[in-house]
Formats: C-alpha cells, sequence, structure tokens
C-alpha cells in the first residue's frame, strides 16, 4: 500500500477510503486503505456515472410519487377534519373547503409538473446518450405514444398540465357528504375533490383527441383514480427506461462490487479519495472524494437477479 505521503507530482494517488461517522463517544474517523490504478479509477468513475443516470430517474420518479402521496395524504386528513366538525350542526364552514380547493389544486399543479419534468427529462437524456434516430429512443417514443392512446389518465393529465399552465385550475369542486353511523357510534363520510367537464371543455380548445374522452365523461368527475393510474404509467415508463440499460447497469454494479465488497465488513461508508494535498511538514491538508451510491447498486442487482460475484 503506498504512503498517501509520498505522491510525487507525476503519479496521482488513488486510495479506496471509509468513513466513520457513528462511533460512540468518538469524532468522525477516516481511513485510507487500498489503493487503485489510474485504469481502475477511470473505470470506477465510468461505472458510477452509469448508476448515477438511473439514480437521477429514479429521483425525478420519486417526485411523482411523493407528489401523489401527499395529495391522498389531504384528502385523508381532511375528510377526519371535515368529519370532525360535521358532528355539529353547520359546522362545517366554507372556510374549511376553500382551504381543502387551495392545497389540493396546489399539490395537483406540483404532481402534473413533477410528472412533466419526468418525461422530458428522460427523453432529453435517451435523445444525448443514444441520439434521434437510435433503436432505443425510437422505442421511448412508441412506448410514449401506446401510454398515450391507451390510457385517458395519461393522456388527460398530459393534456391537463397545458390547460392549468393558460387557463386556471384543473380542479373545480370539493363533494363532502357525511352521515350518523348509529350503529358504531360515530360518523362516516367521503371526500372528493373533482374536475368540471363543461368548465375543462368552455376554457380551452387545445385539448386534441381528449376532448371526445371529456365529452363522455360525467360533468363532475373524481382526481384520485386517475392519479393512481397514472403514477401507475410512469413507474412502468421508469421501469422500461431501467430495461433498456440493462447491461451496462450490471456491468457498473458488478464492477463496483468487485472492486469493493471486501470492504463492506462494518457500517463503515467506502468511498474513492484523489487528488491529495499536503502541507509542508507532511501533514494530510485536503483531497478530492466519490461517493458510491450502494442503495441504487443494490437495487440493479437486486432488479435483474444479478449473482454478485
Amino acid at each position: 500500500m503506498t504512503d498517501k505521503n509520498t505522491t510525487s507530482s507525476k503519479t496521482m494517488e488513488i486510495r479506496l477510503g471509509k468513513i466513520y461517522d457513528n462511533l460512540p463517544d468518538k469524532e468522525i474517523e477516516i481511513k485510507f486503505l487500498d489503493s487503485l490504478t489510474l485504469k481502475q479509477f477511470q473505470e470506477f468513475e465510468n461505472a458510477i456515472l452509469k448508476i448515477e443516470e438511473l439514480h437521477n430517474i429514479r429521483r425525478l420518479l420519486d417526485f411523482v410519487i411523493i407528489n401523489d402521496n401527499k395529495i391522498i395524504t389531504l384528502l385523508n386528513s381532511a375528510l377526519h377534519e371535515l368529519l370532525s366538525k360535521s358532528v355539529s350542526w353547520n359546522g362545517v364552514k366554507r372556510v374549511d373547503a376553500d382551504k381543502i380547493f387551495f392545497e389540493s389544486n396546489r399539490l395537483l399543479l406540483n404532481y402534473l409538473s413533477s410528472v412533466n419534468i419526468f418525461l422530458c427529462h428522460c427523453e432529453t437524456y435517451l435523445n444525448r446518450k443514444f441520439g434521434d434516430n437510435s433503436e432505443i429512443f425510437s422505442e421511448f417514443k412508441i412506448m410514449l405514444s401506446a401510454f398515450y392512446d391507451n390510457s385517458f389518465a395519461y393522456r388527460f393529465l398530459y393534456q391537463l398540465r397545458n390547460y392549468s399552465q393558460h387557463c386556471g385550475l384543473p380542479l373545480d369542486n370539493i363533494q363532502f357528504t357525511s352521515e350518523s353511523d348509529r350503529d358504531n357510534n360515530r360518523i362516516k363520510g367521503t371526500l372528493k375533490i373533482t374536475f368540471n367537464r363543461d368548465i375543462l371543455l368552455a376554457n380551452y380548445k387545445k385539448w386534441k383527441t381528449v376532448k371526445s374522452d371529456l365529452e363522455k365523461m360525467d360533468n363532475e368527475f373524481d382526481v384520485t383514480p386517475l392519479l393512481f393510474e397514472m403514477t401507475h404509467n410512469i413507474k412502468e415508463i421508469e421501469r422500461n427506461i431501467e430495461l433498456f440499460h440493462k447491461d451496462e447497469l450490471i456491468k457498473a454494479a458488478n464492477y463496483i462490487t468487485d472492486l469493493t465488497k471486501h470492504l463492506q465488513v462494518d457500517k463503515g461508508e467506502i468511498f474513492v479519495a484523489y487528488d491529495f494535498k499536503t502541507k509542508e511538514n507532511g501533514e494530510l491538508e485536503k483531497y478530492q472524494s466519490i461517493h458510491i451510491p450502494f442503495d441504487t447498486i443494490d437495487f440493479i442487482q437486486k432488479m435483474f437477479s444479478v449473482n454478485v460475484r
């Protein structure tokens, strides 16, 4: 093992290291371990880049899922609050409905934006990586067209973002009902936030094929089943993007695992250190580091059932 203080100006020192930040009664401890060759380091950087590409796409998927969950959480908490107020006569006020109207529209706008960002990012990424005329990019475009053609939720919410940008808030009404459940001595009820078909059609003339869909809908229709279907669609799109990269992802994950698995014996976090700088007295002053997304590596190996060597 090369001493970290003997790096020459001609040879860049590169080390696997471990950082410990959960030791009792101790400050953070850093250990520099195995040396890597420049070739190993370059292959490591390339593998990390490929894994981080997937990590970034999955992060955008998480935005969609989180925004979806926030709408459902809002509905659940709002229903509970409205039911508690409806115990007394005329306990639910206009201000209660206004609050739900404001929050549901705000969260749905966030959801629509996160869906659009996910789709646009994936399209740009695949175009840049594989090229506009590549087979993979063509498959991606065909896949999006299939979702658009076969899912009302997909094409409606896709167009709804444009409606929301130019014409008005997407949601129009709140439907709350409550009744006494005497057998269980409680109040039960339902809460829906809905679109208004006629308002959507009157305010926007660029629905394209969605116009005929809307004309067949009830005048008031619920947002929640559409969110469920759309989020499922986005998850499927992300899963297919993973399959586009299957071979290179497995290769990258295996390379990093092979290089580091002998160090995965405790809770210390493994990283790569390079570009060491020392003071005149030989004491380490600073270094650059690359941290390893082991959570994404584990996901890749489990998803594709890779036998780790």
